[in-house]
């Protein structure tokens, strides 16, 4: 079973939700800018340097706290550079990860809160396939008994006609016009029907 969670603690979780959202992209076009910083350190420095970073500073980061080289990581423009980029990366795995999990706790959330009207209609709409299975079996058998009996083709009212689907389609239509023409329901049957 999905935990509760407070009012309060839904809208915080919707506020993180929001945060990350554009924090990921903010970092997503810093990555960019960075890539094309890189590029053209690139062409002028010889220097490369496979930067390492640590899960503070990319926390830090998604945190909106811009990189900072220090003394522990690479000073010249280029190491600069690929550490920022390495930092990004990790930091937008981060929120990214973080997101993720607020994402589907959210999702179960409301799923959760629709389950007995989504339980109720399931429910009855396998039962009604039921139904009609049973109606449409003992159709054939009367068909058969009334095609016996005139010694020739067993037509019903309603022969033909797709009866399945969102209710609205003209074959359903002509159907209910033709059992109301026939004097097998009324009007009023087939709009408390339709409803």
């Amino acid at each position: 079973m999905i935990p509760k969670k407070t009012a309060q603690s839904i809208a915080a979780d919707e506020a993180e939700i929001a945060r990350l959202t554009r924090r990921i992209s903010e970092m997503n076009a810093h990555a960019s800018e960075v890539l094309k910083t890189q590029i053209n350190l690139e062409k002028t420095s010889v220097a490369n340097f496979a930067a390492s970073s640590d899960k503070a500073a990319a926390e830090a980061m998604i945190a909106g706290a811009p990189f900072v080289a220090t003394r522990e990581r690479p000073v010249s423009p280029l190491d600069a550079i690929m550490g920022e980029k390495k930092t990004l990366a990790d930091a937008i795995k981060i929120a990214g990860a973080s997101l993720s999990i607020l994402v589907t706790e959210r999702t179960e959330r409301i799923w959760a809160a629709h389950f007995s009207e989504i339980a109720a209609i399931e429910k009855r709409r396998v039962m009604v396939v039921f139904e009609l299975q049973s109606i449409n079996r003992a159709r054939g058998v009367l068909r058969e008994k009334v095609a016996k009996a005139a010694g020739g083709p067993g037509y019903l009212s309603t022969d033909g006609v797709e009866l399945l689907g969102l209710g609205d389609d003209a074959e359903t239509n002509w159907a209910a016009k033709r059992l109301i023409a026939d004097g097998i329901a009324t009007e009023s049957e087939i709009e408390k029907a339709k409803s």
